[in-house]
C-alpha cells in the first residue's frame, strides 16, 4: 500500500461540495492508497490574497506550514488552491524565515488531476456515457494542468469531451471579483453557459468546483439540465464500482 499523501480539501469543498472530498477520498481507497486528513486545516488564504489583506494570508500560509509538516505529498482537488500554495506562497514568504520551509512545499503539493495522470490508467474502466465539456478555469490554464486533466478524462469509455470557444475564457467568478462585481461576474457566467449550453454538451466537469459552485449559483442550470461534476466524481464512475484491494 502506498503512503504519504495528506489531503488538503479546500474549505469551499468542505461546507459547500463535500460529496466532492468524499468522492476523493473514495477514489484513494480503490486505489488502495494510505491518506490522511489534519483536521485543524483551514483556509489556505486565497480569499485574502486576493483582497491584498497580506497579513491575514501570511497568518493562514503559517498555520498551512504547521499543518502539512513532514507530509510527503499534499494532494488537493482544487487548482486554484494549488496555485496559490505553489506559486503565490513564496511571494508571501519573500524576506521571512518561512521562505526555505514554503521553497521546499512546492514540489509537495500536487493537483488531483496531474497526481492521476503521473500514475497512468486507473485499474478499473471509468464509464460515462454523454458529452461533457472541460471547464478551463483560470487557475488550471495558469497551473497547467489541463493537460494531464484531458489525459485522465480520456481513459473514461463512453465520454466524449467537447470545448467551449477560447473567446468564453473565464466562467465570471474569480473568487473575490464575484462579490466586489456582482452584476459584471453574472454577466460572464450567463454568457459562459449560454456558449457551453450551445455545444450540446450534457455537463461541466472541472478541477475547480468554486466555478461550478458559482454557475449552479446564477439559477439557470436546472431549466437546461445541466449537470456539473468534479474531475474525481467521473473517475470513480463505472458499472461495476471497483472495489478496495
Amino acid at each position: 500500500m502506498e503512503t504519504g499523501i495528506k489531503l488538503f480539501i479546500p474549505c469551499f469543498l468542505d461546507q459547500l461540495a463535500p460529496r466532492v472530498a468524499r468522492a476523493v477520498t473514495g477514489l484513494l481507497d480503490h486505489l488502495n492508497v494510505a491518506w490522511g486528513y489534519p483536521e485543524d486545516q483551514t483556509c489556505c488564504g486565497q480569499f485574502a490574497w486576493t483582497v491584498g489583506d497580506g497579513a491575514t494570508a501570511r497568518r493562514l500560509m503559517r498555520h498551512f506550514l504547521r499543518v502539512f509538516a513532514g507530509a510527503e505529498t499534499i494532494l488537493c482537488p482544487s487548482a486554484s488552491c494549488t496555485y496559490l500554495v505553489r506559486h503565490c506562497y513564496p511571494q508571501l514568504a519573500e524576506g521571512l524565515k518561512e521562505q526555505r520551509a514554503v521553497a521546499a512545499l512546492a514540489s509537495r503539493v500536487m493537483e488531483l488531476g496531474e497526481w492521476l495522470a503521473s500514475r497512468g490508467p486507473l485499474p478499473w474502466a471509468s464509464k460515462f456515457e454523454g458529452c461533457l465539456v472541460l471547464h478551463q478555469s483560470c487557475k488550471a490554464r495558469q497551473l497547467g494542468v489541463l493537460p494531464q486533466a484531458r489525459e485522465v478524462l480520456s481513459r473514461v469509455q463512453g465520454l466524449k469531451l467537447l470545448t467551449v470557444s477560447p473567446y468564453y475564457s473565464c466562467c465570471g467568478f474569480g473568487g473575490t471579483f464575484s462579490l466586489q462585481h456582482p452584476g459584471l461576474s453574472r454577466d460572464i457566467g450567463e454568457a459562459y453557459l449560454a456558449a457551453f449550453t450551445a455545444t450540446g454538451a450534457g455537463g461541466l466537469v472541472s478541477l475547480d468546483y468554486s466555478c461550478l459552485l458559482h454557475l449552479q449559483g446564477l439559477g439557470v442550470a436546472p431549466a437546461r439540465d445541466l449537470k456539473f461534476y468534479h474531475l474525481a466524481e467521473i473517475m470513480t464512475r463505472s458499472e461495476n464500482p471497483p472495489s478496495q484491494a
